[in-house]
């Protein structure tokens, strides 16, 4: 069992894939390791895990509505999810190859939206 420990208001209402994101980047902004999450640093495994969550969310008949609003806002708005490869390769270009730094840009935009939506739910 990890050491990680979701939030205890979990248990009173499922997160949805921004709250587990929002999660997530702030055990890593705390030193968890990205290993711990996605098995590797590499932002194709980042892409599996936020895939993976939406899905789940998703067969559970869950609204995941903010994931779907992100996505909408990384597109319209920042320009950053082109079609033909989306986010995850757009940012390891502009990263020059460095997953770490795509992955820090990932959190970063996804934090900036959840900001401007007024935080966390």
């Amino acid at each position: 069992m990890s050491s990680i420990r979701p939030p205890e208001d979990w248990k009173k209402r499922g997160p949805d894939t921004l709250d587990i994101l929002l999660f997530v980047r702030e055990q890593l902004q705390q030193g968890v390791m990205p290993e711990m999450f996605f098995g590797r640093v590499d932002v194709h495994a980042l892409l599996g895990f936020v895939d993976g969550t939406h899905f789940t969310l998703y067969c559970q008949h869950q609204q995941d509505q903010r994931y779907m609003d992100f996505i909408t806002w990384l597109r319209d708005v920042k320009h950053e999810f082109p079609a033909g490869g989306g986010w995850a390769k757009k940012f390891l270009e502009d990263c020059h190859g460095d997953h770490r730094e795509a992955l820090d840009r990932f959190f970063d935009r996804m934090a900036e939206f959840a900001a401007l939506r007024g935080g966390p739910r």
